[in-house]
């Protein structure tokens, strides 16, 4: 049984006992940001084949900055994670959607809703 306590918790540089936590709400929190962040990929790809898509860009970027903020990412690491996305997909082929997306990601993150 004390075989089973030592699995389940530890103690910390006092020596008191410390129960695991609870990681779910990371998991998921994660798994959000992993779908945001193919939502953005998807409409970042869409926007080379219509204009008029530049609308579904910004709300997709809006939408992964502010999971990132809820993950508690520090707005540096939010704007290298935008980056790196749209270099991803749109390899510098259109720095007008590029422009666009990271001013919707640096307005989303910043407001609080």
């Amino acid at each position: 049984m004390e075989r089973d306590v030592l699995l389940h918790s530890s103690t910390n540089r006092l020596g008191e006992r410390m129960e695991p936590q609870d990681r779910s709400n990371e998991r998921s929190a994660g798994s959000r940001t992993d779908a945001a962040e193919m939502e953005f990929r998807q409409a970042l790809l869409r926007s080379h084949r219509s204009p008029e898509s530049l609308g579904e860009v910004e709300a997709a970027a809006a939408h992964f900055c502010r999971a990132l903020r809820q993950q508690g990412v520090a707005p540096e690491r939010m704007l290298t994670d935008a980056k790196r996305v749209i270099d991803d997909v749109i390899d510098g082929d259109d720095v007008p959607v590029a422009e666009r997306a990271v001013q919707s990601c640096i307005r989303h993150y910043y407001r609080g809703d």
